[in-house]
C-alpha cells in the first residue's frame, strides 16, 4: 500500500523535482562540460561542432517520435529544411529593423510545427498505415525538394527575402540576441557554440520530461498496443499527431540554427541524402535514446568526414557499410547498448542480475467489495447486423439486446461469427449493415475509442496488453478519467481483486500467461464500463481456475452487464446465464442454458452430424 501512496501523492512539481536530479542535472554537467572543452578548441572545430549540435537536435526530434510514439518519419529533414527556410526569411526581413534573429529562430520553430501539424492531421487521422507513412513523409520530402529548387527569379520573394531556386539563401544574419542597451550582440563562432549547446541541453531536459510524464507514457502505450489503447478511449490519432507536432517544432529550432550557423541555406536541406542521414544517426546512437541522438552524430559525421579524408567520394559507402554493421552488432544503438552493459558491470555485489521468475498462482478471487471500481449495468443492442468481407458474408442480419439479464453467453461453432460480433459491438469493425445501441445512444459509426468513453470495455481472446510495461502502468493508462487522488486506491483496489498487487512494478512480459489473462482483466475493470464483452476467458484454464473465472464473472455482473462468448459448456452452464447461439452468421437459438443446448438441431451442429447429413 505504501509504494501506491507515496507515488499518488507526489504532484507533478514533486515528481520534476525528483527526476530533474536524474536528468537535469547530468544534463547540466554534460553542457558545462561541452562548453568548456568547445571554448578550448580551434575555430574550426567549434564551427563543426556547432553544426553537429544542429544535426543532433533534429535528430534528437526523430528519436522522440520514433522510439517513444513508434512513428518512422522519413521526413524530419524535411522540417529540418522548413525552419532553416523559416529562419531565413524571417531574419532577412526583420533583422535590419530589430536586430536580433531569436525571433526567426522561435519562427522556425512554430513554421516547421504548423507543416507538421498539417500533414500530421491528413497523416493520422486519414489512417495512413506505417508503411505507408513512411513513403508518404519521404515523397514530402521529395516533393519539397523540387518545388525550393523551382524558385529561381526575382519573382520568387516573401519581402525582402529572395528564395534564390537551386542557389539558395545566401548572406543570412546570424543569431544575435538583440540585448537592450547593449552594442552589437551579434554571436561570434564562439558565442553561437555556446548557445548551440545551451539550447540543445534545454531541449533535451524539456524533451527528456514529455517523454517521462504522462504524455510520454499513453505514447509509449500507443507505440506498443495501439489497438489496446483504443478500447481504453484513448484517441490514438490524436496522441500521434501531438507527438509529431512537437517532433516538428524541435526539428524546426534545429533547421534554424543550422541556417545562422552558415548564415545560408538551400534546397539540399530538402535532399535523399539529408533524410537517410537523420536515419542513421539515431540508429546508430538508438532510437530508445534522446542523449543518443546526440551521440550518433558525432560518431557519424566524425567517421564521415574521416572517411572523406582518406577516400574521396566514398562517403557514402563508408556510411552504409557503418549502417549494416550497427543494425548487425548494435540494433538498439550504441547508448542503449553500452547503458545496458555498464548497469551490468556495476550491479550490486557483482551478482548476475537473474531476471523475476513468472509467477504461476492461480489469481484468487476477492470478495465484491474488494472488486475494482463499481458502475451501473448498461445495456447494449444488436439491430440486424450484417458484416461481410468481399464477397463473405459473416454477419448476416444478427440481432440481440442485452438489457435484461446480468450475464449472457454467446455460444457456437467455429466460423459462426462470434469474433466479428464481437469486433463489430465494440468498434474494431464496422459492420455494413444495422444498428448498434449502448446505453441508449446510436454508436453504429462511431469509433472504438468513443465506444470505450460512453461504457463499453472489452477482453480479447488473446491478452492485449503492454509487453514493456509495469503491472501498475497498465491500470494508470485504465484509470485515464479519475483524479490524481482517487488513482492509487483504486490502482490497489483492481489489482488485489485479480492477485496481481504483489507484481504491481514487474513489466507485463515477466508475467505468466494466464496472469497476463488477470492483467488484461484488471485494465477493464480499471475503466469501470457498464458493459463489459469477455471473449473466451475460460480458454487454457483448469477447471478449478475455470470455477473461480465464473465466480469473479457472477460478482462483476451485480455492477456490470457481461457477455461472454465461451466455447466451454460447463463454464457456460455455470454462469447461469441466458445463451445466444450463432451458427453461420445468424442467431440460431435463445433461450436458458438447458432449453438451448439440449436442443437436437444444436447438438447436430456442435457434433458435425447437420453437415455430415446435408452432404448424404
Amino acid at each position: 500500500m505504501n509504494q501506491i501512496t507515496n507515488e499518488a501523492n507526489r504532484g507533478p512539481l514533486t515528481r520534476f523535482w525528483h527526476w530533474k536530479h536524474a536528468k537535469a542535472m547530468t544534463a547540466v554537467f554534460v553542457v558545462g562540460a561541452a562548453i568548456l572543452v568547445g571554448t578550448q578548441a580551434s575555430m574550426a572545430d567549434q564551427l563543426k561542432w556547432t553544426l553537429w549540435v544542429s544535426f543532433g537536435i533534429v535528430a534528437m526530434s526523430l528519436a522522440f517520435i520514433w522510439g517513444r510514439a513508434g512513428i518512422f518519419s522519413f521526413g524530419q529533414n524535411a522540417l529540418f529544411g522548413i525552419g532553416a527556410y523559416g529562419y531565413a526569411i524571417v531574419s532577412l526581413n526583420l533583422y535590419p529593423h530589430s536586430g536580433e534573429t531569436l525571433t526567426a529562430l522561435l519562427f522556425a520553430s512554430l513554421a516547421a510545427a504548423a507543416f507538421a501539424a498539417a500533414l500530421g492531421y491528413f497523416m493520422f487521422y486519414g489512417r495512413v498505415g506505417d508503411v505507408y507513412l513512411s513513403v508518404l513523409t519521404l515523397a514530402v520530402t521529395l516533393i519539397l525538394y523540387t518545388v525550393i529548387s523551382s524558385t529561381a527569379g526575382p519573382q520568387y520573394r516573401i519581402g525582402e527575402a529572395t528564395l534564390g531556386g537551386f542557389n539558395g539563401m545566401p548572406g543570412l544574419p546570424t543569431l544575435s540576441l538583440g540585448l537592450p542597451g547593449v552594442g552589437s550582440t551579434e554571436l561570434d563562432i564562439q558565442g553561437l557554440l555556446i548557445f548551440a549547446v545551451c539550447l540543445a541541453g534545454v531541449l533535451y531536459v524539456v524533451i527528456s520530461y514529455l517523454a517521462d510524464s504522462a504524455l510520454g507514457k499513453i505514447l509509449a502505450g500507443v507505440r506498443d498496443n495501439e489497438m489496446r489503447m483504443e478500447l481504453l478511449g484513448y484517441d490514438v490519432r490524436f496522441w500521434k499527431w501531438l507527438a509529431f507536432v512537437i517532433g516538428g517544432a524541435v526539428a524546426g529550432i534545429g533547421g534554424g540554427l543550422f541556417a545562422a550557423w552558415g548564415t545560408f541555406t538551400n534546397p539540399s536541406v530538402f535532399g535523399l541524402t539529408q533524410a537517410a542521414m537523420v536515419i542513421i544517426w539515431v540508429m546508430v546512437g538508438g532510437r530508445n535514446s534522446l542523449s543518443g541522438a546526440f551521440i550518433g552524430v558525432m560518431i557519424v559525421q566524425w567517421v564521415a568526414d574521416g572517411a572523406d579524408n582518406v577516400v574521396s567520394e566514398q562517403t557514402p559507402l563508408i556510411l552504409g557499410l557503418m549502417l549494416i554493421l550497427s543494425i548487425f552488432l548494435l540494433p538498439n544503438g550504441v547508448v542503449p547498448t553500452l547503458s545496458r552493459r555498464l548497469k551490468s558491470m556495476f550491479a550490486i555485489g557483482g551478482d548476475t542480475v537473474v531476471p523475476p521468475q513468472p509467477d504461476t498462482r492461480s489469481p484468487a478471487i476477492r470478495a465484491p467489495q474488494d472488486l475494482a471500481p463499481k458502475g451501473n449495468q448498461g445495456t447494449i443492442v444488436a439491430d440486424n447486423l450484417v458484416k461481410s468481407f468481399g464477397g463473405l458474408s459473416v454477419l448476416r442480419g444478427v440481432n440481440l439486446r442485452c438489457d435484461n439479464a446480468p450475464v449472457y453467453a454467446i455460444i457456437g461453432p467455429n466460423g459462426a461469427g462470434k469474433s466479428t460480433f464481437f469486433n463489430v459491438l465494440v468498434g474494431r469493425v464496422l459492420n455494413s449493415e444495422g444498428r448498434v445501441t449502448l446505453n441508449g445512444f446510436d454508436v453504429t459509426v462511431l469509433p472504438a475509442f468513443e465506444r470505450a468513453r460512453l461504457g463499453l470495455g472489452i477482453k480479447l481472446q488473446v491478452a492485449s496488453i503492454f509487453p514493456t510495461m509495469t503491472v501498475r502502468q497498465h491500470i494508470e493508462l485504465a484509470l485515464r478519467t479519475r483524479k490524481a487522488e482517487d488513482r492509487q486506491r483504486e490502482t490497489e483496489r483492481t489489482l488485489r481483486a485479480t492477485d496481481l498487487f504483489d507484481r504491481i512494478d514487474d513489466t507485463a512480459a515477466d508475467l505468466s500467461h494466464g496472469q497476463q489473462q488477470w492483467l488484461e482483466i484488471a485494465m477493464v475493470l480499471a475503466q469501470n464500463p457498464s458493459v463489459i464483452l469477455l471473449d473466451e476467458p475460460a480458454a487454457g484454464m483448469t477447471p478449478h481456475e475455470k470455477m473461480r473465472t465464473a465466480k469473479l464473472i457472477r460478482t462483476l455482473s451485480t455492477h456490470h452487464r457481461i457477455i461472454v462468448v465461451e466455447h466451454d459448456m460447463a463454464f457456460v452452464r455455470a454462469l447461469d446465464a441466458p445463451v445466444t447461439m450463432l451458427h453461420e452468421g445468424r442467431v440460431f437459438r435463445q433461450g436458458s442454458f438447458e432449453t438451448v443446448c439440449e436442443d437436437e438441431q444444436v447438438i447436430n451442429i456442435y457434433l458435425g452430424r447437420h453437415t455430415n447429413a446435408q452432404h448424404a
